[in-house]
């Protein structure tokens, strides 16, 4: 049942970019950077700060409610002190005061149509007050409001009242009352000294304000002074195996996906650590923009990581480590350290956050340093493959083979793609396993080399030394959710349906965000027991994530033939790569060991109309 309506009065605080529009079209990508770190870092964490709450961003503005002006006036002088000293981006602030009405998280009403009026008449950098918040601030200001009289605003049938106050904003002192101190015995001081003493509280106001990603001004650096330092007992003080989520990282001068790519390579760094669990970059890329507290009830993550790049790769990445349901302000800010070359950020980076925890550093193989010319080949590569575009990261990926021809992680990589085991058609998928294992004949044993030689195995009827591979893979690796999705996916080929299940458990606790590959073997999974209705429901919902997932749509056809729905199995069936496939051919990308799940599958397969015994 719905929630009742509530009407409440609060003041309604509106703020939005200007010229974000104009910006957008210069650069939009980099401004959207801008936004959403300015609304994670700055925005957020002052109204929350003054017990305001945010109830949407609007792309490039944000609606909250106060429970008073003050707090409202508060939170927007805080805001523009740090947009002031920090960024690039200018702002408006409308405020108003007035009743609403609170409905499935939003709030309506006119006023909140006037306070988006009002900012529009703010200055940049300042606010713009109706009436009725004047009246509530009035007097309690050391600065005089500019009266702009009476407004026409759109959609408002009376006209409106419009004080405003501009740059005098970032210096505003606190407006909340102090308990009153006992009753001196002295003469109280000279009038004129009162002007002073606002200023200097002025002054110390707008430099705590001033600290956000961008800026690590003195208030910052006093703030991780007092925070927790890396490897004290906060950190060791929490109970049980924490989980860590990394989110998409923000940058500076560099392009947004040089970052995100970064902080997926921390992640990837992150697999062989024990005692910590870490969040996979399938679930942290659905977390981007949204503010630490947000992303961690989405990963149901214990901490989160954020970080920034404020200049080149080699100058080191900014982290900031926040403890979810604890506010705003981070545990512990870790500085930049520049690194000579950029294949040992990630590794650098991921190794500061274990030593944070109190947690061994695993040891690793060398792999020697690579030409940073590679390494930013390599990131465009992911990045291009992330946003479909598979030509151009073969491409790109090509040109980081021959600026490092001997680089283990892109040759890894480049065998995985060849294998392709989402997309790539079943009928091949036996030959283009064989392929990838001898591709990565050689290498060191990292997570990738171990996946691929562990499902070549299994294609070639090696069952026990498949298991044996996804074993030392699940154990070398701990975080790595790939790696333990191939170990599940295994299991259930050898017919162990239970502990297969058990360790799919396991990984959506890595990748908490529902991932095609995960819901796939559920399918798979659901369909031996013969659960047909619930492997179809799964095999459909991964087809939603990725209508190419040449698995899902193999269990999708079985399970729904299966259930009596022929003509829907037929379609499914018939947007195969490669289609129209035999029965065996369909069957080709599924190895079993264990007759039952197989005998299941051929026969969905064949009542789906494929041709071939069943």
């Amino acid at each position: 049942m719905p929630d009742k309506p509530q009407r409440r009065l609060a003041a309604i605080f509106v703020l939005d970019i200007a010229g974000f529009s104009r910006l957008m079209a210069e650069d939009d990508a980099g401004t959207l950077n801008q936004v959403l770190a300015q609304q994670q870092s700055l925005i957020a964490p002052a109204i929350r700060g003054r017990q305001g709450r945010i109830v949407k961003l609007m792309g490039d503005g944000v609606l909250a409610i106060f429970p008073s002006v003050i707090s409202a006036v508060e939170a927007a002088a805080e805001v523009q002190a740090g947009a002031a000293r920090n960024r690039h981006l200018q702002l408006r602030i409308g405020i108003t005061l007035g009743e609403v009405l609170i409905a499935q998280g939003d709030v309506y009403g006119d006023d909140v149509n006037i306070a988006a009026r009002l900012e529009a008449l703010a200055p940049l950098g300042g606010v713009a007050l109706s009436a009725a918040a004047y009246a509530q601030v009035q007097g309690r200001i050391p600065y005089a409001f500019e009266d702009l009289g009476l407004h026409e605003v759109k959609n408002i049938p009376q006209p409106v009242h419009v004080y405003v106050l501009g740059q005098e904003l970032t210096s505003l002192p606190s407006l909340r009352r102090s308990p009153p101190p006992p009753k001196p015995r002295a003469a109280r001081p000279h009038k004129a000294m009162r002007p002073a003493v606002l200023v200097l509280a002025g002054s110390l106001a707008a430099a705590a304000a001033a600290a956000g990603l961008w800026g690590w001004q003195q208030a910052a650096q006093q703030n991780s002074a007092a925070a927790v330092a890396p490897g004290s007992p906060a950190a060791a003080a929490f109970e049980g195996r924490p989980v860590i989520a990394v989110l998409p990282f923000t940058a500076g001068q560099l392009q947004p996906a040089v970052a995100r790519i970064l902080s997926e390579e921390v992640i990837r760094s992150l697999a062989p650590a024990g005692g910590i669990r870490v969040i996979a970059p399938g679930s942290t890329r659905a977390a981007e923009g949204l503010l630490p507290a947000e992303a961690a009830a989405l990963l149901d993550a214990d901490f989160v990581v954020t970080g920034h790049l404020p200049g080149r790769l080699q100058d080191g990445v900014r982290l900031e480590i926040l403890q979810a349901g604890t506010g705003a302000e981070p545990l512990s800010i870790l500085p930049p350290q520049p690194q000579d070359a950029v294949s040992g950020l990630a590794p650098a980076l991921a190794a500061s956050v274990v030593r944070y925890f109190g947690k061994a550093v695993p040891e690793l193989a060398p792999s020697g340093a690579t030409v940073d010319d590679a390494v930013l080949q390599l990131f465009t590569a992911r990045s291009l493959m992330q946003q479909g575009d598979r030509s151009g990261a073969k491409h790109s990926l090509q040109r980081a083979l021959q600026l490092a021809p001997d680089w283990p992680e892109a040759q890894a990589l480049a065998a995985l793609w060849h294998l392709d085991p989402l997309s790539g058609s079943l009928a091949g998928l036996p030959q283009r396993a064989a392929e990838a294992a001898q591709m990565t004949a050689g290498l060191p044993q990292g997570a990738a080399v171990l996946q691929l030689r562990a499902l070549a195995a299994q294609f070639a009827g090696q069952s026990a030394e498949a298991l044996q591979r996804a074993e030392t893979l699940a154990e070398d690796y701990p975080n790595d959710a790939s790696g333990q999705l191939t170990r599940a996916w295994l299991l259930h080929l050898a017919g162990q349906g239970g502990a297969a299940q058990k360790v799919l458990d396991q990984v959506r606790r890595l990748d908490p965000v529902p991932q095609p590959a995960v819901l796939t073997v559920q399918a798979a999974i659901r369909l031996a027991a013969g659960q047909e209705a619930e492997a179809a429901a799964a095999a459909a919902e991964a087809l939603a994530l990725e209508p190419e997932a040449q698995h899902a749509l193999v269990l999708h056809c079985a399970s729904l033939a299966a259930l009596g729905s022929f003509e829907e199995a037929a379609a499914a069936c018939g947007r195969l790569a490669g289609a129209p496939l035999t029965l065996d051919q369909a069957a080709a990308g599924f190895p079993y060991t264990s007759q039952a799940p197989l005998r299941r599958l051929r026969t969905g397969l064949s009542l789906a109309g494929l041709s071939g015994r069943p």
